[in-house]
């Protein structure tokens, strides 16, 4: 960085200096950072730097060799604790389980759209309401069970003044109903250009 400052006048202005500071600062935290990830793919067996990949950032080193700022600063020898070793190998077990839950769901929205056979259904707009679509549905919808569980959560969220909210909520819900049973057409979608 010291070459950097020196090729470049306009860096070494004082009014910069805030800036290197935190940008020394976050150097410093980005070292600790890398060396740590290192440390810990290194314990878990993998030595090859390919597989700790995911790990580094590449955008930020890119940036930074863009810049001839990379490889200046001395990495400081710190030794990490047990604590940040457990908490980066639950970050990974994390992002792992993540991805592996993210790549079992595209493969059933793969499947799913094969038995469709891709085509997309039309619906014709007068079985769009107010509600939105109108679905056609074989699941039991146990409506007293839903009532309970919200009331439950309200009095979780809200305590004493759980009724008196959901009074509220069931009054705008009815003038909803009441203004539905007139039948009101929708707002068209198409923006008016005068």
């Amino acid at each position: 960085m010291n070459s950097f400052l020196q090729n470049n006048e306009w860096a070494q202005d004082p009014s910069f200096n805030h800036f290197w500071m935190h940008y020394d600062m976050s150097q410093r935290w980005l070292q600790q950072h890398m060396k740590a990830t290192r440390q810990l793919c290194q314990e878990n067996g993998s030595t090859n730097d390919d597989h700790c990949q995911e790990f580094q950032e590449p955008e930020v080193t890119e940036r930074l060799s863009r810049c001839e700022i990379r490889g200046e600063d001395v990495e400081e020898r710190e030794e990490m604790s047990e604590e940040v070793k457990e908490f980066f190998a639950k970050t990974r077990n994390h992002r792992q389980e993540l991805k592996e839950k993210r790549q079992a769901e595209e493969k059933q929205k793969n499947v799913e759209s094969k038995k469709k056979g891709n085509q997309e259904e039309y619906v014709n707009i007068e079985q769009i309401t107010v509600r939105g679509r109108v679905e056609k549905s074989a699941d039991y919808r146990d409506a007293s069970a839903e009532f309970l569980a919200k009331r439950d959560k309200a009095k979780k969220d809200y305590g004493e003044t759980a009724t008196k909210i959901l009074s509220m909520e069931s009054a705008i819900e009815m003038k909803f109903e009441s203004e539905h049973a007139r039948n009101p057409q929708l707002w068209p979608n198409i923006p008016f250009r005068f």
